[in-house]
């Protein structure tokens, strides 16, 4: 027997009982997002390099330890993208839609990939799905994506979450702040991991992402950036807790929140939900990214879901898609029976068919171990009268469905098993 090859560590299939919670989650995300005006944006997965080095930043950790980087034949050097912020802005930029209106809305889905050492819910291939605003400078477009998340949190189901929110200032209070807390950090540098000693060199911030126990200790006292704040900094801050305070939104002001990406500028916000303490999605506000990519100084703000972690939250717990096992008894019910089906079929609802010429019992056999509940059975005497003869395997009743009116028995199931669907 051929040797077994398996899937590279830290990539994973995603297997059909999975993705029926990933279609729905996905498809309450694409809606929302479409109702507040977004528009979807499909990006290539393979990037010039120089974008992430320039967007994220040389010394974060993703481009320093984590990007897939390649050179291809030409001699070209790019990567996998580790993340798609950046890769919306250069597509904003190289089609120029900033011409075509002055807020621009745009929504985005696909694998990134980043060599990240595997761990729970942390893949290095894993799927995001974000959003983003640009030409938006009020605090109300960095809240309305606080809002947006709410209401998806609360289409999908999610009812325990908070957001946690803080500001990481202008370029002047930022350069204010890193030389306060580099002036901190210099007095404990000694307990301070490697990582955390060069990050102190060349971008002081990223200290305060780090997950080393012993560095936690130390953050844990050191200056805030809220203190160094400028007066429109704090204005701007102010105004998104006044708009989340009258929505009702839970969140919870750290003020050592920074997010591990160097172009974010005044707010930054990740999502967690229950207990845990890994974010399910995070964003923020970046008014510089679109200049330093060469394009007009242009406000932004964005968010991104991790759909790994949030799929791993919802479990089995989101709707699926109802489904419909179709037997058939003989050739001729195939052959006159699956026009029929094919003619009525409706979007929400799954509905496959089995050609395989068995016995009823052995099909009903098969139905119950593949946990089957609807089936619709069609045979010689079917035939006769132009119907199906449908078996709930749950409860066992039963009941004739005549061929014209096959659609809307599907309709009437999918509705009755899958509320949101009915309300859309």
């Amino acid at each position: 027997m051929a040797e077994q090859i398996k899937s590279v560590r830290g990539m994973r299939d995603i297997l059909p009982e999975q993705t029926g919670i990933w279609q729905n989650a996905e498809a309450i995300i694409f809606r929302t997002l479409e109702s507040f005006g977004f528009e979807e944006v499909r990006l290539p997965v393979v990037e010039d390099l120089r974008l992430f080095q320039r967007s994220v930043g040389s010394y974060t950790d993703i481009v320093q330890k984590e990007m897939y980087v390649f050179q291809d034949k030409a001699g070209r050097q790019l990567a996998l993208r580790p993340e798609a912020t950046a890769s919306v802005v250069r597509a904003y930029l190289e089609h120029q839609l900033y011409v075509k209106k002055k807020i621009t809305r745009l929504y985005y889905s696909g694998p990134m990939f980043r060599y990240d050492r595997p761990q729970k819910d942390r893949y290095r291939q894993f799927y995001q799905v974000g959003a983003e605003i640009f030409g938006a400078s009020s605090p109300y477009f960095d809240a309305e994506l606080i809002i947006i998340l709410s209401r998806i949190l609360a289409l999908i189901g999610i009812k325990e979450y908070r957001f946690e929110i803080n500001s990481v200032g202008c370029d002047n209070c930022k350069i204010n702040y890193s030389l306060k807390l580099k002036e901190f950090l210099n007095s404990n540098k000694a307990h301070m991991c490697q990582d955390c000693r060069l990050r102190m060199q060349h971008n002081v911030l990223r200290v305060l992402d780090c997950k080393v126990d012993a560095c936690r200790k130390i953050i844990r006292n050191a200056p805030v950036i809220g203190s160094v704040l400028c007066d429109n900094c704090i204005k701007h801050q102010e105004a998104i807790y006044r708009i989340l305070d009258s929505r009702t939104i839970n969140y919870e002001k750290n003020q050592y929140l920074v997010r591990g990406l160097d172009y974010y500028t005044k707010t930054v916000f990740e999502l967690k939900v229950g207990n845990e303490e890994n974010a399910v999605a995070g964003g923020g506000r970046y008014d510089n990214l679109v200049g330093e990519l060469g394009g007009p100084q242009t406000p932004a703000a964005g968010f991104a879901i991790g759909m790994d972690r949030l799929c791993s939250v919802l479990k089995g717990d989101a709707v699926q898609k109802s489904e419909v096992l179709i037997v058939f008894l003989d050739r001729e019910s195939i052959e006159k029976g699956a026009s029929v089906v094919d003619n009525s079929r409706i979007d929400g609802i799954k509905i496959s068919a089995d050609y395989t010429e068995r016995s009823l019992r052995n099909h009903l056999k098969n139905a119950g171990r593949e946990n089957v509940k609807h089936i619709l059975i069609l045979g010689e005497n079917e035939l006769v009268r132009e119907c199906f003869l449908y078996r709930n395997m749950k409860d066992g009743s039963q009941k004739h469905v005549k061929f014209g009116e096959l659609s809307n028995f599907f309709k009437e199931l999918r509705d009755a098993e899958n509320p949101y669907m009915r309300a859309t």
